[in-house]
């Protein structure tokens, strides 16, 4: 037993001795001295793979510093080709939105021509105030020949329409009553039977228009599709100026004539230029 817990210690201790030869073997295997003895060989393979670790660490900064620079040129080339995008995308905007009103003009200038009848072109330019669901400003007045109660017409797609008539005029600029109001009512006729009746007003622009006191007779012959045109009758507006187009029709339950709904030539949501109708002084 007490052989037992002597050698314990001692080998414990002889342990530790070996350890510490051991680390001090490798100590002086790595000194100075010692590298001096090693083959060249192996020098050069430790000096070399040193070399090319400091090698490939350099190589790696500087290829992250050129990545950073060269992505920073990237990235304001970017923005200036972002910007040149822009300017023209605004230009394209310009040009067809000058390409659109070249169109409208040219339609303007080939609109037929009313005989006896002087036309004032005239732009919308807003709607009345007071108004701002029935009536529509002009851009032109006394100074420019607008009388009361000119009847107004527009060139849209083709088509010659009736829009309105001026109810109130100022030096340079003038109210314009358009035929959606309740308020408006114009001698009216089927240009296919030429049965007479009146154009009236819902009120709604988005609404139909009313031919009231057609006889009921004409719904044998009354189709959709038929187009209305001014009659003349009442001397306000020139005769065969096209009012719209038969959208549907109804007996009305309180006389014997129809009600013919119409659906306007012009769509007045649309339109920006119109003209005043001059008949001259008998107007």
């Amino acid at each position: 037993m007490k052989n037992s817990r002597v050698h314990g210690p001692t080998r414990i201790v002889h342990r530790k001795a070996a350890i510490c030869l051991v680390l001090s073997l490798t100590i002086l295997f790595v000194s100075t001295k010692t590298m001096a003895r090693i083959p060249d060989i192996f020098q050069g393979y430790i000096i070399g793979g040193i070399q090319r670790g400091y090698a490939a660490v350099s190589s790696f900064f500087s290829r992250s510093i050129g990545a950073v620079s060269q992505l920073r040129s990237l990235q304001r080339d970017y923005e200036a080709l972002l910007d040149k995008m822009q300017d023209y995308e605004l230009r394209e905007r310009d040009f067809l939105a000058l390409k659109e009103e070249n169109q409208r003009l040219k339609e303007l200038l080939d609109l037929p021509n009313l005989p006896d009848t002087k036309k004032i072109a005239a732009r919308i330019i807003a709607r009345d105030p007071s108004n701002i669901y029935s009536s529509l400003v002009i851009d032109k007045g006394y100074v420019d020949g607008i009388k009361k109660y000119m009847p107004v017409i527009a060139y849209q797609d083709g088509v010659e329409g009736l829009v309105g008539k001026i109810i109130e005029v100022n030096a340079s600029t003038s109210v314009l009553h358009p035929l959606y109001d309740q308020r408006f009512f114009a001698a009216a006729r089927l240009a296919k039977t030429r049965a007479e009746g009146m154009i009236n007003g819902q009120g709604f622009r988005d609404s139909p228009l009313n031919l009231l006191y057609i006889p009921k007779s004409e719904m044998e012959q009354l189709k959709q599709g038929d187009i209305v045109v001014t009659s003349g009758l009442d001397q306000v507006f020139p005769s065969e100026i096209m009012i719209g187009r038969v959208e549907s029709f109804r007996l009305n339950e309180s006389s014997s004539s129809l009600v013919i709904d119409v659906w306007p030539s012009i769509d007045l949501s649309r339109i920006e230029y119109v003209f005043a109708l001059d008949r001259g002084p008998n107007e």
